[in-house]
């Protein structure tokens, strides 16, 4: 079976989350891309609901059918935002960014009365930090803000590398709100909780891709189904 049908199992099955009237967050990346697919060939369904987007990648997505993306200034909440996620624990904790949405995607998350993350099993993890984990930065001074982050993973005993994330010319990325991305090679993250705020009093540093206690159940896809697991939030 692949790893695109096990995607798409996870969002058939969070497809039956959707009501009439509800307003939705979309999320960025592939497994996101498949739910957008899957829900836009039920047009009854698409015509009675309010959209916005993390990404313009994902606002390009949902036009193939016909979606309209708001802008989120619009909603005072979400109902329901649906994404992926590059890792996620037991706990429903979670790396992203991947897809350098990072900072949209955790502004819709924080204004979603639910969040329901969809992946496939490679993505179910004991442990988090083998994906690289993304730090969303100002583009001015970088080596100043990578140079305050390295001391922060060394203050944890973490000695890692930490590169600034480019494209496919070899420039440096840019997000959508015009910022750089850092990666960082951790290979795991115990005290994620600690190391989480610490980056994020630098001021430099815009956030990161560490989604805590953030995610109402992620909905894993198998060979021939899905499965869900709630977390009390």
């Amino acid at each position: 079976m692949t790893t695109q049908q096990k995607k798409i199992n996870a969002a058939q099955l969070v497809i039956k989350k959707i009501k009439p009237g509800m307003s939705l967050g979309l999320g960025t990346g592939s497994t996101a891309n498949e739910f957008i697919h899957i829900l836009g060939k039920d047009r009854d369904l698409v015509k009675s609901l309010k959209f916005t987007s993390s990404s313009n990648q994902t606002i390009e997505t949902a036009r193939i059918y016909s979606i309209k993306c708001l802008e989120l200034d619009e909603f005072d909440y979400l109902d329901i935002t649906i994404d992926g996620a590059d890792e996620i624990d037991k706990n429903g904790d979670m790396i992203k960014g991947g897809g350098g949405a990072l900072l949209r995607e955790k502004m819709l998350a924080n204004i979603s009365k639910e969040y329901f993350i969809i992946i496939d099993e490679s993505k179910s993890v004991k442990t988090l930090g083998n994906f690289p984990l993304p730090i969303e930065i100002i583009p001015f001074s970088p080596k100043s803000t990578i140079s305050q982050i390295d001391k922060v993973f060394k203050k944890h005993q973490m000695v890692l590398q930490i590169e600034i994330r480019v494209d496919s010319t070899g420039s440096n990325f840019i997000t959508d709100g015009g910022n750089f991305i850092i990666d960082c090679y951790c290979k795991k993250i115990f005290q994620s909780k600690e190391i989480n705020a610490e980056i994020e009093k630098i001021p430099s540093v815009i956030t990161t891709g560490l989604f805590l206690n953030m995610s109402s159940s992620v909905i894993i896809g198998y060979d021939q189904y899905a499965t869900e697991f709630k977390f009390d939030r």
